[in-house]
């Protein structure tokens, strides 16, 4: 069986929020950010640590087995006095209800049905053109994704705190959370290691998902990182997923492929 984001995490099915959330900050405490294992830890804290994106993901996952239930006893043929036992009469649906009621309504009863399933696919049809969503703004969710991977992915070790408050505005309520997790971290190991990282005008980006109020876009952007140890430029594939919250584009969650160059 495919191991899920629970096993990942150790936790339970049924973990509360704060177990999920102690297991992960556990579980990344040890590693960098550009480790293959963090953004997969990452990605199980982001569904998990989200109420929607839980209950969703955990549609997707088999059932867990239930306890087996003893066996019914079998229904006994009699009564304790060696009686067979009746079953009642079937209360008739009417005062006309009898072998030949659907022949006094009128009409075959094939007939009713279909008149039926006719009337209900007219409802259906009204409610679906009056619920239509209307098409989606992806070029100003491009947009706010260009503004927004600069700042979401950017930090310099002596300047953290405003670092942390400018990317804060461009996360929704949901992502901000395991955001700010996460930067704990980075304020923990960043001042000793002399971390900066920052981020190019993206090089180009294309919609890659897109849904009434979702829009995923991938980025390609250079980031070059510099600490202790010396300098080096990464070319990363950046897809950020932008929510429309209140009329705004925000990032609700982001994912990175990172190659050294």
């Amino acid at each position: 069986m495919t191991p899920h984001w629970y096993d990942l995490l150790d936790v339970e099915r049924d973990a509360s929020p704060e177990e999920i959330r102690a297991a992960w900050r556990a579980a990344i405490a040890d590693l960098e950010p550009d480790d293959r294992r963090f953004r997969v830890f990452n990605e199980a804290g982001t569904v998990l640590l989200d109420p929607e994106r839980r209950a969703a993901y955990d549609a997707t996952l088999p059932p867990q087995e239930a306890p087996e239930e003893p066996e019914a006893p079998e229904a006994p043929e009699g009564d304790a006095a060696g009686e067979p036992v009746v079953q009642d009469e079937p209360v008739p649906a009417g005062p006309d209800a009898g072998p030949d009621a659907g022949a006094r309504t009128g009409a075959p009863l094939w007939v009713v049905a279909a008149l039926a399933v006719l009337a209900l696919a007219a409802v259906v049809a009204t409610v679906f053109a009056w619920t239509r969503p209307a098409p989606v703004d992806e070029d100003a969710a491009r947009a706010a994704a260009r503004t927004a991977v600069v700042p979401v992915l950017s930090y310099d070790y002596r300047t953290l705190e405003e670092d942390a408050a400018a990317a804060r505005g461009y996360l929704t309520p949901a992502f901000r959370k395991l955001y700010d997790d996460t930067f704990t971290l980075l304020e923990e190991n960043a001042p000793r290691t002399r971390t900066v990282v920052s981020v190019e005008e993206p090089l180009a980006d294309a919609v890659v998902r897109s849904s009434e109020d979702r829009v995923d876009v991938l980025l390609y952007v250079n980031q070059p990182t510099t600490n202790a140890q010396g300098s080096v430029t990464y070319r990363n594939q950046v897809t950020l997923e932008m929510r429309l919250v209140d009329g705004e584009w925000l990032v609700d969650d982001l994912r990175t492929d990172r190659a050294q160059r």
